[in-house]
């Protein structure tokens, strides 16, 4: 009896049946790949809330500090080692740098975490600027968190919306930033006293010497980017909620009235494809006029998420 085998056609039309289920498929799989990849960093920020939530408690109602305090004046623009002392880097790993570094939101919440990995953006490359370990010390924390500067030693019971203010969101950039975070945006302070104002500016004189606070969202690892999951940014509120936020600008010299749902008017026009931030909106206090005292609008503690276009400048002035 003979056998009968697949003939070259037979062959053929399973080699397309197969290759037109691989190219329905294939997709499919990337989407809940990134599915998975955008709960993973959820659950994280959504666990780091709860964690700040928990430190409010213990400390007077008291949101911790964006920043450390060097001297006589905080240093809104500079990055903490994270867990503190890890590196050698810049001295951080004896004081009085090692002890600063320690009130640092990151690592003032350690005690209530336990756990740096929740810091880290499922799925997302690592950037390192090569500092040395410290001997002896835990490796560095992996970290795609920026924490709300404005709500530095701020009143938790004062946050307007607590639905919606931004108490952490994923940084600029599309990586994990190995052992080292930076507050963003971030208050400008001199004196000892810092804290958000509605109305006036946080404290004398600071370091960019308008007193007001400093823009930290550029600058730092290789891909700077918004769009971190398809074109969303993770965002985790003042009640602890979590979620991707997508985001969406034209490109400047264009740019969006937009600030009750994006914190960027404008991306830049030279990078087109990513969702590269350009403009962050300003605002006066919600119900004021201009010219007043600006701060990020989205980032405000005192906004209601209903700010009126007069408020703000957008990047027409």
């Amino acid at each position: 009896m003979m056998k009968r085998a697949f003939t070259l056609i037979e062959l053929l039309v399973v080699i397309a049946i197969i290759a037109i289920l691989a190219a329905i498929l294939f997709p499919v799989f990337a989407q809940a790949k990134l599915a998975a990849k955008k709960t993973q960093t959820l659950s994280n920020f959504k666990q780091s809330g709860t964690s700040v939530q928990i430190y409010i408690a213990d400390y007077d109602d008291t949101f911790p500090l964006a920043m450390r305090f060097s001297g006589a004046a905080w240093v809104p623009n500079s990055l903490a080692a994270v867990p503190a002392g890890w590196t050698t880097s810049a001295s951080r790993n004896v004081d009085p740098r090692l002890s600063e570094e320690k009130v640092m939101v990151m690592n003032a919440i350690q005690p209530y975490m336990k756990n740096t990995e929740l810091y880290q953006g499922a799925g997302l490359p690592d950037y390192s600027y090569g500092v040395a370990q410290a001997p002896g010390m835990p490796g560095p924390a992996k970290i795609h968190m920026a924490y709300n500067g404005m709500l530095h030693a701020y009143s938790a019971t004062a946050v307007a919306n607590v639905s919606r203010a931004p108490l952490f969101s994923g940084t600029s950039w599309k990586q994990n930033l190995i052992g080292l975070a930076i507050s963003s945006p971030t208050l400008d302070c001199f004196g000892a006293s810092c804290r958000f104002n509605p109305t006036a500016l946080p404290s004398e004189s600071g370091l960019y010497g308008g007193g007001q606070y400093g823009y930290v969202w550029w600058g730092l690892g290789s891909n700077t980017s918004t769009w971190q999951y398809g074109r969303g940014m993770v965002f985790t509120h003042t009640d602890s909620s979590a979620k991707v936020i997508n985001l969406n600008a034209p490109l400047w010299p264009n740019y969006a009235e937009n600030v009750n749902s994006n914190p960027w008017s404008a991306f830049d026009p030279a990078y087109p494809d990513r969702g590269d931030a350009y403009w962050m909106t300003d605002c006066v206090q919600p119900g004021g006029t201009k010219p007043g005292i600006f701060y990020p609008g989205y980032y405000r503690p005192d906004s209601d998420f209903n700010y009126d276009n007069t408020e703000c400048d957008f990047g027409g002035g």
